[in-house]
């Protein structure tokens, strides 16, 4: 008896009448890990869709609030990548814990919020406060990504 890889298994099985839902949503998850940063993967995950609504769960409301300002971008992007319609995007803080970081829906610490109009990131193309393009010429999560500032040193208020 020869040993099948569990790859295989699973595939047969997704392939089967009724597997859809299971195929499709694996599909989302992947295509939210490929469309945004690393940085913002680890800090979010997708939870539900429903009537083409995808629901994506957080753990900082503040991040919440500041991915929902490129959620038409996002959004374009997902649809790219996808044969699921996605209409719209649902950004919920939870508190949850990923297993690298212990952040919570009460950390604010994952996004500096500064004074001034919402400008466009010239790397990214997402909105982003104008105190931060003028800091770092780039988004938060740009100078993240680019290691022009490091995790720590990303203000609370």
């Amino acid at each position: 008896m020869s040993l099948i890889p569990i790859s295989k298994i699973t595939f047969e099985i997704q392939s089967q009448p009724g597997w859809e839902g299971v195929r499709d949503w694996g599909l989302i998850v992947r295509a939210w890990i490929d469309t945004v940063s690393p940085m913002i993967a680890q800090h979010t995950q997708p939870r539900s869709i429903s009537r083409e609504i995808l629901t994506i769960a957080t753990n900082s409301s503040s991040l919440a609030h500041q991915l929902t300002f490129g959620r038409q971008a996002l959004c374009q992007q997902l649809n790219h990548r996808l044969s699921v319609p996605v209409r719209e995007l649902r950004f919920i803080a939870v508190g949850y814990s990923s297993s690298s970081s212990n952040a919570t829906a009460t950390d604010d610490s994952l996004v500096r919020i500064d004074s001034g109009s919402i400008v466009i990131c010239s790397h990214c193309n997402s909105r982003a406060r104008e105190g931060e393009i003028f800091r770092w010429g780039v988004c938060q999560f740009c100078a993240l990504d680019l290691g022009i500032i490091g995790s720590r040193s990303v203000i609370r208020r």
